[in-house]
């Protein structure tokens, strides 16, 4: 009953309020309806959708875990690559940020498993240019009948970071950079076959000025969860909370904490071909912003997942779209190689 009064209260007021004021508004209660819905599903054995996080090249030096892969294997580990092309303009009262920027990104992962216990190491390199894709994705766009949210218009190949409050620069580079980021050590605690608990911390490896560290330690806490709907049909997600270190290009601007969770769906078209389809959140990391870059940020993942690839090894290979244009990265390609108990 509650969970069909919601949806009528929802729908009513679709129609009233924006896309992102109705989410804003519902985020909690859908939340609570959905946790509802995973612990009435039944058990099935753990296990991580995509260990995606968002790639806003102004937010990437602060810590949104990416989920750590998991296997009934003692030692298991995964290789990914992520580039993320992104435009946006965006001016509201006394705030400007331009982002115009290639993202490249290599995540590698390793897991160990003892008893009910998860240990987890996650390093990165980062490499921030001007690239050569925009062409590229303003075709994609077209194909889709996505909007362009300006790029159609900017010069092609380019790279510039800007940001501006109250008449004060804090970010302005045309410089692409590359690095070391920061490295993530994770605890997970095997609660039940359906739920983990996670503790995280990120180490500072990185430089700031490179826009791949916050020159801190983040603390993160997340409860993950699994359960089957059907034989050919999985749920999972991640709800958690991260406190970052002050510190960094935008130290200033930080909230004391923010938000996190993943929401996600694996569909078993047969034992060698699966789907996945996953949105990924995370609420303001930036204080006091009435600009979109910095607003709450909703993704939505599409994966082909090939589980038996070869002896032992998955391949994931997957993108990302900003659900609401300018609240997240335009798009991102990613593919990733794991290793699994066979």
């Amino acid at each position: 009953m509650q969970t069909l009064a919601l949806v009528h209260e929802f729908l009513d007021t679709s129609g009233k309020l924006s896309q992102m004021e109705v989410l804003k508004r519902y985020k909690h209660r859908l939340l609570t309806v959905l946790l509802t819905l995973f612990s009435s599903c039944a058990l099935a054995q753990s296990s991580i959708g995509l260990p995606t996080r968002s790639q806003n090249p102004l937010l990437q030096g602060y810590f949104v875990p990416s989920a750590p892969h998991t296997d009934t294997s003692a030692w298991s580990y995964s290789h990914a690559l992520y580039i993320t092309n992104t435009y946006q303009i965006d001016q509201s009262g006394s705030e400007q940020a331009i982002v115009d920027v290639e993202n490249t990104r290599y995540d590698f992962q390793a897991n160990y498993n003892f008893k009910l216990w998860h240990f987890n190491l996650n390093t990165s390199l980062i490499d921030n240019s001007s690239g050569f894709m925009d062409q590229t994705i303003e075709r994609w766009h077209d194909f889709f009948g996505l909007p362009q949210g300006g790029r159609d218009s900017a010069i092609n190949d380019q790279l510039k970071l800007y940001y501006e409050k109250n008449g004060q620069v804090l970010v302005d580079s045309e410089t692409a950079g590359h690095g070391l980021a920061d490295l993530q050590l994770g605890l997970g605690y095997q609660y039940n076959e359906t739920f983990q608990l996670w503790v995280a911390a990120e180490l500072p490896m990185g430089s700031s000025y490179d826009f791949i560290s916050n020159d801190g330690v983040d603390i993160a806490a997340w409860l993950s969860f699994t359960s089957s709907v059907n034989e050919k049909t999985e749920l999972y997600g991640t709800l958690g909370m991260v406190i970052p270190h002050k510190g960094g290009l935008l130290k200033n601007q930080l909230n004391s904490h923010y938000e996190i969770g993943e929401l996600g769906m694996r569909y078993i078209l047969n034992p060698n071909v699966h789907l996945l389809l996953q949105g990924d959140y995370h609420s303001p990391i930036i204080k006091d912003s009435n600009l979109d870059v910095f607003d709450h940020s909703f993704q939505a993942q599409f994966a082909l997942r090939l589980p038996k690839i070869m002896d032992g090894l998955q391949l994931d290979v997957f993108f990302s779209e900003d659900l609401f244009p300018g609240y997240a990265p335009d798009i991102t390609f990613s593919i990733r190689i794991s290793t699994v108990e066979l």
